[in-house]
């Protein structure tokens, strides 16, 4: 009697861990669900000419990658800055897990906006284009908010 029970115990375990693996592995290979939530950009308090892009990129499917942005201002250009450890630190791709959220915002990661020319002031509008792997282009219209105060 115990050492049909222990089978039993012992088959059902197997078949769970068999059932995990497959939802994982079908988890990861699902195409991403990628959706943009509370973007805006705001010029910076101590730079004149840059700005931050700050937003959630909310990702309801399987892992994607955003690799490039750009933004519809000739001359200006654009960075991915995130945080390791204390430092703020270039990249050149950010990795949005599957299920998960990646949020960008102040005092952490954003999409860095440089070389603007001077016609560039709140309120003017711009176009981020953000570029991922696996789900394209994403469009976001965006109009340039004033710099925080600085304390």
């Amino acid at each position: 009697m115990k050492r049909r029970v222990f089978h039993k115990v012992r088959f059902l375990a197997i078949a769970a861990a068999v059932l995990t693996a497959a939802f994982l592995v079908a988890c990861n290979n699902a195409p991403p669900k990628i959706s943009i939530e509370n973007a805006k950009v705001q010029l910076s308090p101590a730079i004149y000419g840059e700005a931050m892009v700050y937003m959630t990129i909310r990702n309801d499917g399987g892992t994607d990658v955003l690799k490039d942005s750009s933004i519809d201002v000739p001359g200006a250009t654009t960075m991915f800055h995130v945080m390791e450890g204390r430092r703020m630190a270039r990249v050149d791709s950010v990795e949005v897990p599957g299920g998960k959220s990646v949020v960008f915002k102040m005092g952490s990661s954003h999409v860095m906006i440089e070389d603007m020319p001077r016609t560039m002031v709140a309120g003017s509008p711009i176009t981020l284009t953000l570029v991922f792997e696996k789900s394209g282009t994403k469009k976001l219209q965006l109009k340039l908010e004033k710099a925080p105060e600085m304390k």
